[in-house]
């Protein structure tokens, strides 16, 4: 074969720290190309995507970026530094376009931290999450 093995996990036996994303992504609901890799070189730090975030199409995370939990990423941005939690972001450079929620409901939804309970828990207060009430959200027994 001539050029890097676009099925191997490490394409090129001298640098073991290239990892084509394809071959590591084991989730039916994550589609990936045939050629987008990362690169383990320790030059930017620990790129962090928290929990619940959403990113649009396209969107090119740099190395030691830290996003934050229930953050959205906005589809053909560039995020080249950190975003907080619970923000709305888009761009190039990517910027906070504004917040999701009021910081109160922000600050309960990162202490309830929903996305650690088991998945039954998570649909049977579905309804109550997804309606951003502050007070319904509340109700809910951690």
């Amino acid at each position: 074969m001539f050029g890097p093995d676009p099925n191997a996990v490490h394409p090129s036996e001298h640098i073991p720290g290239i990892c084509c994303i394809k071959n590591i992504i084991t989730r039916p609901n994550i589609e990936v190309g045939a050629y987008p890799y990362y690169d383990d070189a320790p030059t930017g730090g620990d790129t962090v995507a928290g929990n619940d975030v959403w990113m649009g199409q396209h969107v090119t995370v740099l190395p030691g970026v830290h996003i934050g939990d229930g953050t959205i990423i906005g589809a053909d941005s560039v995020v080249s530094g950190d975003i907080p939690p619970y923000a709305i972001a888009a761009g190039n450079p990517c910027r906070v376009i504004r917040p999701r929620f009021d910081p109160d409901l922000t600050d309960y939804l990162l202490e309830l931290r929903w996305w650690d309970w088991d998945a039954e828990k998570i649909f049977r207060n579905l309804e109550i999450l997804c309606s951003g009430d502050l007070t319904r959200i509340r109700s809910i027994v951690p």
